[in-house]
């Protein structure tokens, strides 16, 4: 299958769970009603004390007794109808797009009981269950965000990024400060201007969503836009998350930390990437503690349903589907709150320089966990 079929595919799986969620619901409440409307004419007839009228309340008691009953099988075959459908969407997505083996069969006994957790129970560990319970336990917070809302969403002034860059250059230590502002003002750098703390939470969830730069408006943003015909167009391809420094303080902490280190080199800075780098390409990680941050320094949003790796290549594919002409695209896109410190698996910073003549930054954000590539700052030092 295409790209656009794993996006349908996962469009189809979240649009299952959440109609699972909408008639476990819904059901609840009729059962409540349904008592409730039982209940009345019963009490109503006793209170006649007529022979006939006890009749009439015992018989409409029983058909309130049995209803909690009939009601449960209906929810039992909803959710086993539902169950089947996602199963079958995930062998086709295991197989067809994560290279996995045809998955184990549905369980269906956990299904005859209601909540989450007896759902998930009938899905096979591994692949299946840890995919449903990414996409079911970001449901409830997830938030569509639409083409129209990135478009119309106002853009960033310089003179904000400009002030926030001065200051951060004052939170860093004197002896660093004229390195730190050559870095973050080159041109190739947009570390201020995508993860700097003037960046707003709406910034990021349309950066999650569409790919819009938080410095959209300003000279040096990557050119994003929504074209006639509805097609987003961007030349960066963002990931799943977007991410922002809290402070000019939580940003500056972690600059400190690794030009302490660097100074130790022998060869200073140059020396320390020149030795580890060859090729011009330096994406080191420093981890949360080591870079002296705590939650509540950074904050972030990320695609709703991707808390493992197939599910987050999937919503990538949706995304990218979403981003294509009116007629063509699949509905909004939903995201999630997210801190990185607080919910990821191994949280820090990564900084990535390259090396043009000299060597020089060009990004820097707050992440939950490395990239493959990245080298941790305590194997360079």
């Amino acid at each position: 299958m295409s790209g656009s079929g794993q996006s349908v595919l996962r469009q189809a799986v979240e649009g299952l769970l959440r109609a699972r969620a909408d008639a476990e619901r819904g059901l609840d409440e009729v059962a409540a009603r349904v008592a409730t409307a039982a209940v009345r004419p019963a009490e109503t007839a006793r209170a006649g004390r007529h022979p006939l009228a006890r009749r009439v309340a015992d018989e409409a008691a029983a058909v309130g007794a049995r209803l909690p009953d009939e009601l449960a099988a209906v929810a039992t075959a909803t959710r086993m109808a539902i169950a089947t459908e996602v199963h079958a969407l995930l062998d086709l997505l295991a197989v067809g797009h994560h290279q996995l083996p045809p998955l184990p069969p549905l369980d269906a006994g956990p299904l005859a009981g209601p909540g989450d957790r007896a759902f998930l129970a009938a899905f096979s560990e591994g692949f299946a269950r840890s995919y449903v319970a990414t996409v079911l336990g970001d449901l409830a917070r997830g938030r569509a965000v639409s083409k129209a809302d990135a478009a119309a969403h106002p853009g960033a002034l310089q003179v904000d990024v400009d002030a926030a860059r001065s200051l951060i250059v004052a939170a860093v230590a004197p002896e660093h400060r004229e390195l730190v502002r050559e870095w973050l003002s080159h041109p190739n750098c947009h570390a201020v201007e995508i993860h700097g703390p003037q960046v707003s939470d709406r910034d990021l969830e349309l950066r999650a969503g569409w790919t819009r730069p938080p410095d959209h408006g300003t000279d040096s943003a990557d050119k994003w836009r929504v074209r006639p015909d509805g097609r987003v167009v961007s030349e960066h391809a963002a990931g799943i998350e977007a991410s922002r420094f809290s402070s000019p303080e939580a940003f500056a902490r972690p600059l400190g930390v690794f030009l302490d280190a660097a100074a130790r080199h022998p060869g200073g800075l140059d020396g320390l990437l020149d030795q580890h780098f060859p090729a011009g390409i330096a994406p080191i990680f420093i981890d949360a503690e080591r870079a002296r941050l705590a939650p509540g320094d950074v904050t972030g949003v990320r695609g709703a349903g991707t808390g493992t790796v197939p599910a987050a290549k999937d919503w990538r594919k949706l995304r990218n589907s979403a981003m294509k002409k009116d007629g063509e695209c699949l509905p909004p896109v939903h995201t999630v709150p997210y801190d990185p410190f607080q919910d990821g698996s191994d949280a820090g910073v990564r900084l990535i320089f390259k090396k043009r003549g000299t060597w020089s930054m060009t990004t820097y954000y707050p992440t939950g966990e490395p990239a493959h590539d990245n080298v941790r700052l305590e194997e360079l030092t």
